[in-house]
């Protein structure tokens, strides 16, 4: 009895090994299968960040906007914009030809937060991309502007 037990404990060690083997190599072949299924997912994501159109955006501080340009009879004077969602616009560079009372214009316009006007009306804004998309009636009585 006694040399079946001695033999027993080689025999049942050699069969934990072998068990130890199989379960050690286990987790290496889930490990292997959630590799591949992760390099897979990054493939299918690559793809599709190709597939998108890119995004193109304004530089920053630069609105994309529509307006009305008015006479301000403000302060001796003054030529300013009244954007369709009501809030006012001073610009610095209005060209000559867009000076005309009641003229709608579709433009981009970047604020200027280093510098002061005496007007105290509208945000200080330089524009760019200038286009006149209609005309409405002027709101001024002065038939010269």
């Amino acid at each position: 009895m006694r040399t079946s037990t001695i033999l027993s404990f080689p025999l049942m060690a050699i069969l934990l090994l072998g068990c130890n083997d199989e379960v050690k190599s286990q987790p290496t072949q889930e490990k292997q299968a959630t590799e591949t299924k992760t390099v897979t997912d990054q493939l299918k994501a690559s793809d599709n960040i190709m597939i998108e159109k890119p995004q193109i955006s304004q530089p920053k501080g630069i609105v994309m906007r529509q307006g009305t340009v008015r006479y301000i009879n403000l302060e001796g004077g003054f030529w300013g914009i009244i954007n369709d969602d009501g809030s006012h616009l001073l610009p610095q560079n209005l060209a000559k030809e867009y000076r005309k009372d009641g003229l709608r214009l579709s433009y981009k316009a970047q604020e200027i937060k280093d510098m002061m006007t005496i007007q105290q009306w509208g945000i200080l804004s330089n524009l760019s991309d200038v286009k006149v998309i209609g005309q409405v009636e002027s709101q001024n009585s002065d038939p010269r502007i």
